[in-house]
Order: C-alpha cells, then structure tokens, then sequence
C-alpha cells in the first residue's frame, strides 16, 4: 500500500518496493531496505550488493531488524491511520459533523458545539477527555471498566486510576498525555538524527560517484596518451 508522497515518506521508503518499509533492516553501506526485498534480491545470486550505491559484499551480510527504524515507520503509518479515520458527532442528526473530542467518562464524541457543556459544567468538567478517536471501548480498563488515563512506564501499559491501587501500586505511572508529549519528542528527535543520517550518506555517494567518474576519466585519457605513444613509435620504426 504506497502512501502518499511528503520529505518523511520518502526516507522511510524501501528504494525496491518503493513502499514503507516493512521490517527494515540496514546493509554494512548504511542504506535501509525492507528484509523481504533484499532477500528477494539476493535469492540464487553469487554477488550481493546495494542497489542504492552498487556497492558489492564479499559475503553475504547478517542482517538484523533495525528496532529504531521499524519504530518510526510504525508511529508513522498510526499517525497517517488517525489522519484518514473520521470520527463523528455522536449527538448532531445524521452525523454530519466531524467529532473534536471524545469523552472517555461518557463514552461518546462530540463536536465543537455539543462539546461546550464539557468545558462549563463543573461535573462534566471533571471528565476526561481526548482527541476525537473511534472505538472508545478500547480506551476503557478491561478490568475495571474506568478510563485509561494512566500509562505505566516500567509496563509499558495504559491503565485507569483502579489500577495504580493494586497491580501498579508502586510503578512510574505518569498522565498519557505527558507520555503522549514524550513519546513526540523522541520520535522527532529519531526522525532527525535519520534525516541527519540520510543526508551524511548521500553526500558520502556522491562523493564516492564522483571519485568513480574522475577515476574513469584518468583511465580513459591514460590509455588515449598511451595509444598515441604506440602510434608515434610504430611511425617511428
């Protein structure tokens, strides 16, 4: 499935498939493919080598699962999920507005105008809410059937307040929204230091395809000079 074109899908687009990577790993030259492509590609063939530089592998590499990639290309494709999901007002006829918020309390989505009760009732203020997301059931503790406002850091779970009371009793549990904000940092952060990465190794190409080329020239104009040296000493004789 291609998704649309944009700076950050293009890094983390496989150079065969031409798609988002699928579990991505990286050949010993530093380009990424995804592992299904490279093993097609290598498949009954005595040579290995990138199809990005060309460059050639006197073995063939053990390639491991880039985890930090893989993680980016994931949050990625949820991030183009959410984009292209609509949630709707669950209170307008006929749904025909698109919801902001969904409450987690209540159970139900809503848009700017059905909202504002939300934003000026004392008890409906107290209620949690978040972006507006389908599913909500999935959002609920399965166990205590309170909302998942909690995430729990050394689980590496959502859980709901019920929870921080038993089996999460003494574990690093901050808001989701907090983790949330985290998890945005280091994901742009990883996003730069790949852009970063990207940028080094395609100035590195060029480098390397403009060594090639001055290369061949010499060659070229080596043998042009010693074809001529040959001619000059055969009218020599």
């Amino acid at each position: 499935m291609a998704y649309s074109s944009g700076p950050l899908n293009e890094e983390l687009q496989c150079s065969i498939c031409l798609d988002v990577f699928t579990d991505p790993v990286t050949t010993p030259c530093g380009h990424n493919f995804c592992r299904s492509c490279l093993n097609k590609c290598w498949t009954n063939t005595e040579t290995c080598f990138c199809s990005v530089c060309e460059e050639q592998f006197s073995r063939r590499p053990d390639l491991e699962i880039n985890t930090t990639l893989r993680e980016v290309v994931q949050q990625f494709q949820d991030k183009l999920k959410l984009e292209k999901s609509e949630v709707f007002c669950d209170f307008c006829d006929e749904r025909e507005h698109k919801a902001v918020k969904s409450c987690l309390t209540c159970q139900s989505s809503y848009c700017e105008s059905h909202l504002e009760p939300h934003l000026r009732v004392p008890r409906l203020k107290k209620h949690t809410l978040i972006n507006a997301v389908e599913n909500l059931e999935d959002y609920l503790c399965q166990k205590h059937e309170r909302p998942l406002e909690l995430f729990c850091r050394d689980d590496q779970t959502c859980v709901c307040l019920s929870c921080t009371e038993g089996d999460h009793r003494s574990h690093n549990t901050v808001p989701i929204e907090e983790e949330s904000q985290q998890k945005k940092i280091q994901l742009f952060q990883t996003q730069t230091d790949m852009q970063q990465m990207i940028q080094k190794r395609m100035k590195k190409i060029q480098e390397i395809q403009h060594s090639v080329e001055l290369r061949k020239r010499n060659t070229e104009k080596s043998s042009s000079v010693d074809l001529f040296t040959d001619l000059i000493r055969s009218i020599e004789r």
